[in-house]
């Protein structure tokens, strides 16, 4: 083998190494986009929320928007909350997601504004 197909061959297999590391075999895709339209419903029990510290108020104005566990279709994902600057009249309240559980598994009810 000469120095330059050595080279070459090294390149390559770094290369395999770098795009194979970048995908992760046997762990679900997490989606972080939105829910999917329509009721879903979930045999497995939802984690409890989190217990966070929520960092100071930004403003007089700012609404706290509690972070929720989120169905991938896989598994559940948290969701971390947030303050929202820009809520959508002056003393509206935020009512959090809520899992409800049915006879036909639990759902998620998205939170909303009061």
């Amino acid at each position: 083998m000469t120095r330059n197909s050595a080279f070459l061959a090294g390149a390559a297999a770094l290369a395999l190494a770098t795009v194979t590391a970048c995908a992760v075999y046997g762990v679900p895709y997490r989606h972080y986009g939105p829910p999917p339209s329509g009721v879903v419903y979930v045999m497995t029990t939802p984690p409890t929320p989190r217990t966070v510290i929520i960092p100071p108020r930004p403003s007089s104005v700012s609404v706290w928007i509690s972070g929720y566990w989120n169905w991938t279709g896989v598994d559940f994902v948290w969701v971390d909350g947030r303050w929202d600057n820009n809520p959508p009249r002056a003393g509206a309240q935020w009512v959090p997601d809520q899992w409800v559980k049915t006879k036909k598994g639990w759902y998620r009810q998205p939170g909303h504004w009061k």
